[in-house]
């Protein structure tokens, strides 16, 4: 089977190291401009604007002037455009109409790279978002998000299909353990996946118990990292710099 690989200015993501990406999740634009600037002294590959922290996302005029401010300080490093919805960990409600316009907007902008797009998400699962960001340009990480569990081996197995089946460039999936065995099951999965799967994957057990899971990419075969540069998006995020360091004493192919 062949591998795919994602590349967006450069940046190749499913061969090679992990690659590390940061958030950026201010809530005002100087809270964005600031983190944007501290990501960008950390030399990630990439970084993530979690667009429903701000307030002002859905005002499109607004968002366009804040993408081109971002897009000055962060030059060659690509840009990931995530809204996550409030059901899958995120900051907000929001409607379906406006989370198909919302990412069908940043799908046609310049200065993003990828698109998040939450495919399994019941609100709009059938909306085949995923298509039509990917017609529109963009490669789509689709992801999918328990905060409340970590789901049992045969359903995540189940999961991996419904995300490669949507049309999705990249397959996320991150889960919230409860025990060492929760972490262990995840990671065993994303190795086990990562050999069947054409997509790059990206995998990650949240909270302190699963940072494991964080580091372990170059043996499970997950793609992406998230890590923080002051300001984490999500629990068990770890520094970039400590990541780099740790990605590199565990890279073992």
């Amino acid at each position: 089977m062949e591998k795919h690989t994602v590349t967006v200015k450069g940046t190749v993501i499913g061969a090679g190291t992990p690659k590390i990406c940061i958030p950026v999740a201010g809530r005002t634009e100087q809270e964005i401009l600031f983190q944007a600037g501290e990501a960008v002294s950390a030399a990630p590959d990439l970084v993530e604007w979690r667009v429903d922290f701000w307030p002002e996302i859905l005002n499109l005029k607004a968002a366009a002037g804040m993408l081109g401010k971002l897009s000055g300080i962060l030059g060659e490093i690509p840009l990931l455009f995530t809204f996550r919805s409030r059901g899958e960990g995120g900051e907000r409600e929001i409607s379906p109409e406006d989370y198909e316009e919302l990412n069908l907007w940043a799908a046609g902008r310049p200065e993003i790279d990828l698109v998040d797009v939450e495919v399994l998400n019941p609100a709009w699962k059938e909306r085949k978002i995923a298509g039509a960001v990917r017609a529109a340009g963009k490669p789509v990480v689709g992801s999918r998000h328990y905060f409340d569990r970590t789901p049992e081996a045969a359903e995540l197995s189940e999961i991996f299909a419904e995300l490669a089946s949507s049309g999705a460039d990249i397959l996320k999936l991150a889960v919230m353990p409860e025990r060492p065995e929760d972490v262990l099951r995840l990671m065993e999965c994303t190795l086990r996946e990562h050999r069947r799967r054409e997509q790059p994957l990206v995998t990650m057990s949240m909270g302190a118990l699963g940072a494991v899971s964080r580091v372990s990419g170059s043996l499970t075969g997950s793609a992406v990292t998230f890590g923080t540069a002051g300001h984490a998006s999500a629990p068990g995020q770890l520094p970039a710099a400590e990541l780099r360091e740790m990605l590199e004493l565990l890279k073992v192919f």
